[in-house]
Parts: C-alpha cells; sequence; structure tokens
C-alpha cells in the first residue's frame, strides 16, 4: 500500500499534481464532506487521481479559482454518485459553467446501466461504492469511518483512518471504472454512459437549487381538501348505513382503505365486485360504489400532500430540495422522493403553489406525443409519419380510417377517444384486457377493435411483434439510444414469456423517451452556464421539463429550452418534427 499522500493546500502544489497526472485516460475525483447538505454543510477534502496517484486536496484552503484546476477540459471526470459530488463543488464556488460543461462519468449509474434486469448477478442489486470496490478491484472499503467526517471542522481534525479512508476511496473509484469500460464497450452502452454522465450535472443543480413552493397556499389546499374529506365520508358512511358495522359511539366503522373489506360490505348491498379499481366503481353506478370513489380522492390528496409534505422545506432556502434517482425505472425514467415531485398531476391545483418570489417566472416545457413520435420513427408507418410531418391529429386521422367515417375533435369524439387510447396503449404493451378498461368495452369487443387497428396498421404490429420476438431471442430490449433491459435472468427462472414481449415493446418506446429528455437537461443546463443566464432546472417529469429565471431573460430562456429539447429528440428521431409545448407564468402550470 503506498503512503498516504500529503493534504494539499496550495495552489502551485495542486496544479503541479494536476500536470502530472495529465496524461492519465481518465481522472477519478471524491469529495469528504460534514454531511449531504450543501447548504448546510461543508466540503473538508477533494481527492483526485489515478490508481497509483491520489491528492487529497484541503477544500477550505483554497479559493474557488484555484480549486478549478480540479476540472480538467480534456479529461474525463468519474465519481461515484457524481450529481452529490458536483453540488457539493457548486457550493464551494467553483465557477457553474466549468462544472456544466465538465466530461463526466458515474460509476454508480454505470453499474445500474450495466446491469439493468440483472441485478442477480450483484448483491441483491446494491450499486455502493464498496459492494463495486470489492467486486472489481478486490478493494475492501470501511464504510464506518465515513462517520466521522460529520463532527469535524477542519481537516487538521482526521488522522491517518480517515486520511487512508479518502485516499482509497478515489482509488477505489479509479479502479472500479477501469473494468467497467470494457464492459460498456462489449456491451454497446458507451453513449447510453455518455448520456447519464451528461445529465450528472442538472440533477445536482435541481437537488441544489431547488423548487419554490407557496408553503400557505400549500396548506389551504390541503385544509380544504381535508374538509371535503370529511364531507364525502360522510356520505359514504350514509350509503352503507344499513349493512355497515358501528363503533361504541355509533359511528360507521368500515375500513374504506381496506379493499378486502370494503368488497365485502359492497356484497352486502349486492354488488359482487372482484376489484375496488376505479373504473369497475363507476360500471355499476350504484351510490356507494360512487360515494367510495369521491372519497378515496380526497383521502389520497391529503394523505399524500398533507402536512408531511412541507416538512421537507428547507430551513434556509425556504425551497423544496428533492433527491433525484437518475435511473428509477428499468426504461431509464428517473424518479424523486423527499419529496415525490414526479407524482403532481398535470392540472391539480397543487402545481399552483409552485411559484419563485418577484418577477421570476417558471418556463414549463413538454415533449408533444414524444412517445409515438418515437413509434413512427421506429415502425416507419407512412400514415404515423405523414401526420406528423403534415402536423395533423394523429388521434382523429387514425379514427377516421379505422372506422371509415369523418373524426374530429368536435365530430364523433368518442371514435377519437378508442383511437387515442389504443394509440398511447401500444406504447405501454397494453392488451385487449386493458383496453377494455380503458373504454369500458367487452374484451371480445376489445380484442375486435385491436384487430381493425393492426389490419390498418401493419407496420406497427410489425415492429411490435418483431421488437417483442427480438428481445426475447437476444435476451434484452433496447432503445434508440442502446439502453439495454436484459430479460436473460427472468427467462432462465422461466417467467410468463407474454408479460416479457409486452415489456419488450415498451421498453424501447418509453426508453428512448427518457434518453431524449435528459439530453435536453444537460444541453439546457449547459447552455446556461455558459451564457451565463440566471436561469436553472428546477424539476423533470419524464418528459416535462420546469425552469425558473430571471424575468428579464425569459424570452432567450423560453428559446433555449425549446431549441435544445427539439434538438435532443432529433438525435434519435429524425423521420418526423419534434415538437415541444411550452408555458411562461408565475407558477408551475402545465
Amino acid at each position: 500500500m503506498s503512503d498516504i499522500p500529503k493534504v494539499i493546500d496550495d495552489a502551485s502544489e495542486l496544479r503541479a499534481f494536476m500536470a502530472g497526472v495529465a496524461d492519465a485516460p481518465f481522472l477519478a475525483l471524491d469529495t469528504e464532506t460534514t454531511g449531504l447538505d450543501p447548504l448546510v454543510d461543508k466540503v473538508l477534502l477533494i481527492q483526485i487521481g489515478t490508481a497509483s496517484r491520489q491528492a487529497l486536496v484541503d477544500a477550505q484552503a483554497l479559493t474557488p479559482e484555484e480549486l478549478t484546476v480540479l476540472i480538467p477540459d480534456e479529461q474525463t471526470l468519474v465519481m461515484h454518485n457524481a450529481s452529490f459530488d458536483l453540488k457539493m463543488l457548486a457550493g464551494l464556488g467553483l465557477p457553474i459553467a466549468k462544472l456544466a460543461n465538465a466530461s463526466v462519468v458515474d460509476t454508480m449509474l454505470t453499474e445500474q446501466v450495466l446491469r439493468n434486469g440483472r441485478q442477480s448477478e450483484l448483491s441483491n442489486g446494491r450499486v455502493g461504492l464498496n459492494i463495486l470496490a470489492e467486486r472489481y478491484a478486490g478493494m475492501t472499503l470501511d464504510k464506518s469511518v465515513r462517520g466521522a467526517f460529520t463532527a469535524m471542522n477542519h481537516i487538521s481534525e482526521m488522522g491517518e483512518a480517515e486520511l487512508r479512508y479518502a485516499q482509497r476511496d478515489v482509488e477505489a473509484t479509479w479502479k472500479v471504472f477501469a473494468t467497467q469500460l470494457p464492459m460498456i464497450k462489449s456491451s454497446g452502452l458507451l453513449r447510453t454512459i455518455a448520456l447519464e454522465g451528461r445529465a450528472c450535472w442538472s440533477w445536482a443543480e435541481m437537488e441544489r437549487r431547488g423548487f419554490p413552493i407557496d408553503s400557505e397556499a400549500w396548506k389551504a389546499l390541503v385544509t380544504s381538501a381535508s374538509d371535503t374529506r370529511k364531507e364525502k365520508r360522510a356520505a359514504l358512511d350514509e350509503a352503507f348505513s344499513e349493512v355497515a358495522p358501528r363503533d361504541l359511539f355509533g359511528q360507521c366503522s368500515i375500513n374504506y382503505d381496506s379493499d378486502q373489506e370494503v368488497l365485502r360490505y359492497l356484497g352486502m348491498l349486492g354488488l359482487e365486485l372482484q376489484s375496488t379499481r376505479e373504473q369497475k366503481l363507476k360500471d355499476t353506478g350504484h351510490p356507494a360504489a360512487l360515494a367510495l370513489i369521491a372519497y378515496r380522492t380526497y383521502q389520497k390528496i391529503v394523505s399524500t400532500y398533507g402536512e408531511s409534505f412541507l416538512e421537507h422545506v428547507h430551513a434556509q432556502s425556504g425551497r423544496l430540495h428533492p433527491r433525484f434517482k437518475p435511473i428509477g425505472a428499468k426504461t431509464g425514467r428517473a424518479s424523486s422522493s423527499e419529496p415525490n415531485l414526479q407524482n403532481i398531476p398535470n392540472g391539480s391545483e397543487f402545481r399552483g403553489c409552485f411559484r419563485p418570489s418577484g418577477d421570476r417566472k417558471l418556463v414549463t416545457a413538454d415533449y408533444s406525443g414524444a412517445e409515438l413520435r418515437i413509434l413512427a420513427e421506429a415502425s416507419a408507418d407512412p400514415v404515423f409519419i405523414q401526420t406528423f410531418c403534415e402536423g395533423g391529429d394523429l388521434h382523429s386521422i387514425v379514427a377516421s380510417q379505422m372506422f371509415q367515417t369523418s373524426v374530429s375533435k368536435s365530430e364523433n369524439p368518442e371514435l377519437r377517444s378508442r383511437a387515442k387510447a389504443i394509440n398511447f396503449g401500444l406504447v405501454y404493451g397494453m392488451g385487449a384486457a386493458g383496453l377494455a378498461a380503458q373504454i369500458g368495452s367487452s374484451v371480445d369487443d376489445a380484442n375486435r377493435l385491436l384487430d381493425r387497428y393492426f389490419r390498418q396498421y401493419p407496420a406497427i404490429r410489425g415492429y411490435l411483434d418483431n421488437s417483442a420476438r427480438a428481445a426475447i431471442r437476444n435476451g434484452y430490449a433496447e432503445t434508440l439510444a442502446g439502453r439495454k433491459y436484459w430479460f436473460i435472468d427472468r427467462l432462465r427462472k422461466g417467467d410468463d414469456e407474454h408479460s416479457l414481449a409486452r415489456m419488450a415493446k415498451n421498453m424501447p418506446i418509453q426508453g428512448t423517451n427518457a434518453d431524449m429528455a435528459k439530453l435536453a437537461m444537460a444541453r439546457i443546463s449547459r447552455a446556461f452556464a455558459n451564457r451565463h443566464l440566471d436561469a436553472f432546472l428546477v424539476n423533470m417529469v419524464h418528459d416535462e421539463l420546469v425552469v425558473e429565471c430571471a424575468g428579464a431573460c425569459v424570452d432567450e430562456v423560453r428559446e433555449i429550452v425549446v431549441g435544445e429539447m427539439r434538438s435532443a429528440g432529433a438525435e434519435f428521431v429524425t423521420k418526423v418534427p419534434i415538437e415541444v409545448e411550452v408555458n411562461v407564468g408565475d407558477y408551475w402550470s402545465h
């Protein structure tokens, strides 16, 4: 084991070290901090280096300008959980343009991409640096040492154990990626890994900047929903009054959140149902079933958006700083938590509570029909391509051809709704049973409708069927960007091929949409940084991006957002134009 490097606290020493590793194929970088909050906690050390040479840099002793040499223009920086290190570096005051333009690779995300669907090869799917270091480098990292940093104010308080820990973290990160790299190349995943790395700064900035929220307006909505829930609960109790048990105070004691219990009492009312799905309840038309829908609507609002949601408002910034998981699903879609800012539906009053102060604006933009455009690209269906190229209404045109009658949003709208359900359903691997539930028909009628659809659009059927066959044959499904989801383990375990086929049809489309959005994020963030605009991303909901900016630059920001989203989409979809719907306002209004 090499000696522990001297801690660098001099700018000239740091430049000399960086010059000495300038010929390395890539550099690993890590930070040691007093905690996880960039608004409160301090960076104590920045470690950088290769497998054989590492430097420990006193982050407090050097100015942000002096530390900028740690972000080289030509070399790739490899980090584990890069968004965390990037937001901590930003908190130190390193130039935003430098961080936004850095060439970054994340070993954690790389492992997720490599093992997507093959998690059994890894210990319970875990991708911590200690797990990867042992797997790929034969190194044992004692993570218990990490806790010592939280009580420190200065590196002078560090002993040999802490310094050795910091050194080994960066050594391990370098060795892990060196082992991952040939696997990336052999799996054809270079483009995907680069894409995930490019988006790391966007995730970091969204978590660091936070999303502005009007807490008082939010509380008012929750209070109103809670009051309405009480009214709906009273109506529900009344609807079940003839069969409901009573407690000591004469109150109905049915647990309306228990499907099993609700189904039992619905049965007593003469409704023999197998589930409490909303459509099933609605189809009965029974007052008790409709009252249950109304109650559960407000119960969900209160439980999801109640006071606990506002516990995540940061005491210092007054904003929400969620945690984003860049790969939150096997398709490559992201997820968020603490709190989840991706489950607030379009059109919800709660979106109106997200608003910046003063003359600042929110620019909300999302891809228009992105998944259907991807389906057009992949299938090369002539009707889909022509419709998108001419700016036509795809659902109306599909319905007109299927039902041999004139259809528009105002003429025969019910036929348009059926075509729309099929168009979007196919993107998600929907079968006849799913379509039947969606449009309120029998499964036999839904089957006939699908048959008619596929006779009219054989290219769509051919693409979907070929995608499923190829995925089962090759053992993986693949997006247009090359992201893969492996079925091998599930095939070996004997999983149902029909369910795998549905996933194989869905993954390339939804996954390509996720790839487009991530590339757009990366390009938007860089454009803002390079133009030194007072603008930054504050949220991402699948293919919807939300930007906060100063009112003075809103027109330029809007132009950048739309332009970069279109150009990112055009990287994958070339046969039809990419369209973006954008709204500028004082709150999150899309």
